[in-house]
């Protein structure tokens, strides 16, 4: 466990040591939730690492493993559940609503043995006990009221619904996660949540909206889409297992954000050094860039191979995303490379907003501008927004 945190230290220095406040704008988590993580007196949840993780820029994937082999190499002989995260913390897929209608993170699975403060028994009859010991339900105690999950998963606090039923008519459908999801009246993580839906309930959608940032729990991506409940109420996507249509375009919503309007894509060649290139994408109301190169002039007719560089999250607005390449890719062939950068609201949702330039061989340094065909652009937002996990 010790071992785990000092690694987390060191991504943190490795990402040039950003405060723990600086971490919690990105996380989603809280800054002394992040501080404990790396502390070593305690494993983390798997969430709460996932986000340490991916605001420091490491691989989910590779972090993943590392947890669930240290919480192996901890199970005790008798598994206790860990309840994890500071109390009112800031991740959208909980185990129950904190105070002010927070949510508190997920329940860690069986096997990993956190101190719990012991709670006074209040008398009770002989013939309670019995009944007591069949039902074996988990009980977390809150601030300012009590959770109760029942051994069959489903929640059970008040404003809770078991899974609803999916109307016609509906544009899309999602799954949720083994965590539920928080149904609120606006698109962020303060709004009041008007429901949970339990978890592997598939929900039927009637649309989207951009609003808070939320990362996924599952790899650590950020994405700004909540979809809108047929019956009222928005979730955010990173909760929830499934897109809408790639022609549904984002609507208004409470609380709600605009979409990207403009991006701008500038290529830099590093001096002296061959072959190296940094891409940079600035704009308007970008959350999520991605970027992507392909080899060949793109006049041509006929197929493209679009290959994703990396899916950046866009942290500081004014900054915007960039990424280098140490080798373009294609560089020693006899077409050009082009590069590009994509909008995108999350994995596996570009916008439409997309800019590319391309390099030739013999000019490296003087990246030229394009323009895309409808098709081009589509192909390559689609390769650049791509979750990462997918190929």
């Amino acid at each position: 466990m010790q071992a785990l945190a000092y690694e987390l230290r060191k991504l943190r220095a490795e990402a040039g040591n950003p405060t723990y406040r600086q971490l919690a704008r990105s996380a989603g988590y809280g800054a002394t939730t992040l501080s404990e993580a790396a502390g070593g007196a305690r494993l983390p949840t798997l969430e709460v690492l996932l986000a340490y993780v991916g605001a420091c820029g490491g691989d989910p994937d590779e972090w993943r493993r590392r947890w669930h082999e240290t919480a192996e190499r901890m199970r005790p002989a008798e598994p206790v559940r860990q309840v994890a995260g500071e109390g009112g913390g800031d991740s959208e897929r909980g185990g129950g609503v904190g105070p002010a209608g927070r949510d508190l993170p997920a329940v860690a699975p069986s096997g990993v043995r956190r101190p719990r403060r012991a709670l006074p028994r209040p008398p009770r009859p002989r013939w309670v006990v019995p009944v007591v010991a069949v039902a074996a339900a988990i009980v977390t105690v809150v601030a300012v009221g009590t959770v109760v999950k029942l051994p069959d998963g489903g929640p059970t606090a008040p404003g809770t619904a078991r899974c609803p039923s999916v109307p016609d008519g509906t544009a899309f459908t999602a799954v949720t996660y083994g965590g539920g999801a928080h149904v609120r009246d606006g698109a962020g993580r303060d709004e009041a949540v008007l429901t949970t839906i339990p978890p592997d309930c598939t929900v039927g959608f009637t649309g989207f909206c951009v609003g808070e940032k939320v990362y996924d729990n599952t790899g650590g991506m950020p994405d700004v889409r909540w979809f809108k409940v047929a019956g009222g109420g928005v979730v955010s996507s990173a909760v929830v297992h499934g897109n809408p249509p790639r022609d549904l375009r984002a609507s208004d919503c409470r609380n709600g954000r605009p979409t990207s309007t403009s991006l701008e894509l500038s290529v830099v060649t590093g001096a002296g050094r061959s072959g190296i290139v940094t891409l940079r994408a600035t704009g308007r109301d970008l959350y999520v860039v991605g970027f992507a190169t392909s080899v060949g002039d793109p006049g041509a007719s006929g197929e493209r191979t679009w290959r994703q560089v990396r899916l950046v999250d866009v942290r500081e607005p004014t900054v915007g995303a960039s990424v280098r390449l140490d080798a373009l890719p294609g560089l020693s062939s006899r077409g050009p490379v082009v590069l590009v950068a994509a909008a995108c609201l999350g994995g596996d949702s570009p916008t439409g907003l997309v800019r590319a330039s391309q390099v030739r061989p013999d000019g490296p340094r003087e990246p030229v501008p394009v323009t895309l065909d409808q098709r081009q652009q589509a192909e390559a937002a689609g390769s650049a927004c791509r979750y990462p996990s997918r190929g």
